[in-house]
């Protein structure tokens, strides 16, 4: 007997010659592994209309069963295949794991074994010959109903993807995703409709007409929209490793879409979140998404600080090609870092320019003390020279009392020189951090009465001086308390036009003493009140004072701070200033 071939054997051979060619164009131009999947896809679907062609026009028996049982081969491929390609062009698989391939083996492995064994064979399905020689008679077994709800079940399962994919892709991948979509559901419903004896379609085998349809849209969608290219999976690619986290909200505010640094930010897998509201999923950016919301579409970009990170969250509108909105979309940038860095520099900054600020003062301090000294250091020295000039060229001719006057102002300028320079050396020495105080047990009021009657006539210059002290046994350096009151009374004098009466006081405080210098004079600002006790500085207008070193205020603080004490200046009641000093009793 000759076979016997039909226009639909021909055309299922077209069909795999058309396939095997397209297999052929992927395996050469395509090396991923997408390509490879759908290669098995293509070569799956040949041997079926191969077998399915010379099943047709086979013209034994033996031969059409024998056909039939091979035809199965590629039918339980296809399956894990597709299944495979799917996931691969969704974006969902890169490469399928041993794990995977060895449980989607399982189906045809079963199959297989049940047809290759005689015992078992009728389980599957027994072939008996039609009316019709083109029109054979399958009845079936139980296993080639678990073969048929496998078969479609995963076939069913690729549409499904499919279908989600298209929904979440640009239009610009529609048509490739259509092709697709259309390139699956033809066949199965079909196969469904004939193999259920559905109506009509049970006394016609729709899969072998279907399955013509299937190789025109393969075709298109290898050759003309370029299947192979991929672009939802680049797309999907780029959205999940980008370095910004990207969350896509519907119209409810729901999320429908995460990426992989979304997923990590919000400790949330796109599981988890998919179809929950924007306020449970993303708590610390509700209120910008629904600020977003009520503005019309526009763009708002916000830092939003939360568990001890610090995110840039944008939030904008997603439109369709006719502008209607659909949605939100979320990009989140973990600036935590970022503000570090900058927090840095500009502290760095901060200090820089309180260093600059600092130098310049010093530099205004080095100006003012160099401009105070000559000053101060003048005037005795001119005094001093003067004077021994005038005894040396004029000793004879002058009187005992002249001579005696001369002597006098001699004396007290280069007491004055002394004492200047003193306070520049102790000023220096009592910067180092090694110098304490050698205290005796003394009477303080005796000590202080015994300076003030000592100095008052030299730094006073015949002020009215009111001395009120009382006898107080106090360990303390008597040298470095004899400084302090003759700084406190050159500075009373200094800054008090002649005149102005003076009071000084010896009284107890706690355990220790309070030293009081007041005068009736001008007082001091409060802006000045603790300037006037730094090394230098006599205010930010040095000339409304008399001229002096700015150095007599800052020992002072320096020799009470020695004795674990304290100077500050307050308002006198009624008018001037009044110095105090505060000595604790030692320990």
């Amino acid at each position: 007997m000759s076979w016997r071939w039909s226009g639909t054997s021909l055309v299922l051979l077209a069909g795999a010659a058309c396939l095997t060619a397209c297999a052929v164009y992927v395996w050469r131009y395509r090396r991923s592994p997408t390509a490879t999947s759908l290669v098995v896809v293509l070569l799956a679907t040949t041997l079926w209309s191969l077998l399915y062609a010379g099943e047709l026009a086979a013209p034994a028996l033996v031969t059409k069963q024998l056909l039939g049982d091979l035809k199965y081969a590629g039918l339980c491929i296809l399956p894990a295949a597709a299944l495979i390609f799917v996931l691969q062009y969704a974006g969902r698989l890169r490469r399928p794991s041993r794990g995977l391939l060895a449980l989607l083996a399982v189906e045809p492995l079963v199959v297989w074994l049940t047809m290759l064994i005689p015992a078992t064979h009728h389980l599957f399905h027994t072939y008996r010959p039609g009316p019709a020689p083109q029109t054979p008679m399958v009845v079936d077994g139980p296993v080639f109903w678990l073969h048929f709800a496998y078969f479609n079940g995963t076939m069913w399962l690729c549409l499904g993807v499919f279908v989600v994919t298209m929904a979440r892709t640009s239009r610009l991948y529609h048509p490739q995703s259509a092709i697709l979509f259309g390139s699956l559901v033809l066949p199965l419903g079909a196969n469904v409709l004939s193999t259920l004896n559905v109506g009509p379609f049970g006394r016609v085998d729709l899969t072998r007409f279907a399955f013509l349809l299937t190789v025109v849209f393969l075709a298109l969608a290898v050759f003309r929209f370029h299947l192979l290219d991929l672009r939802p999976i680049a797309r999907s690619r780029i959205f999940q490793t980008i370095g910004e986290g990207v969350v896509v909200l519907d119209l409810s505010g729901r999320v429908i879409d995460a990426n992989q640094t979304a997923e990590r930010l919000l400790d949330r897998p796109l599981a988890g979140m998919a179809g929950q509201p924007a306020a449970a999923v993303l708590p610390a950016w509700a209120e910008l998404v629904g600020r977003q919301r009520g503005l019309g579409g526009a763009e708002l970009v916000e830092e939003i600080a939360s568990a001890g990170r610090t995110h840039e969250v944008t939030v904008s509108s997603l439109t369709d090609h006719l502008g209607w909105p659909t949605g939100q979309l979320l990009v989140v940038r973990d600036v935590t870092e970022r503000r570090r860095v900058e927090r840095q520099l500009r502290d760095s900054l901060e200090r820089e320019q309180a260093s600059t600020r600092q130098l310049r003062a010093l530099d205004q301090m080095k100006s003012t003390f160099l401009q105070a000294v000559s000053h101060e250091l003048r005037n005795p020295l001119a005094s001093v020279l003067g004077i021994a000039v005038t005894l040396q060229r004029r000793q004879r001719e002058l009187d005992s009392a002249d001579a005696a006057d001369l002597l006098n102002r001699l004396s007290r300028s280069a007491r004055k020189m002394d004492r200047l320079l003193n306070d520049l050396l102790d000023l220096d020495r009592l910067a180092q951090p090694t110098v304490s105080p050698e205290r005796e047990r003394v009477d303080l009021g005796e000590l202080v009465e015994r300076v003030v009657k000592e100095a008052s006539a030299e730094l006073l210059d015949q002020r009215p001086l009111h001395l009120d002290v009382c006898p107080l046994r106090l360990e303390v350096d008597p040298p470095k308390v004899e400084r302090i009151v003759e700084n406190l009374l050159a500075n009373a004098a200094r800054h008090t036009p002649p005149g102005t009466p003076v009071w000084v006081r010896v009284e107890p405080r706690g355990q220790g003493a309070l030293l009081v210098v007041e005068d009736a004079g001008p007082g001091v600002p409060a802006q000045l009140r603790e300037t006037i006790f730094q090394p230098f500085r006599q205010g930010p207008r040095p000339n409304s004072h008399a001229p002096g070193l700015g150095v007599g205020l800052a020992l002072v603080r320096v020799f009470a701070q020695l004795h674990g004490g304290r100077a500050w200046v307050e308002d006198r009641p009624g008018r001037g200033a009044s110095f105090r000093v505060h000595l604790p009793a030692a320990g």
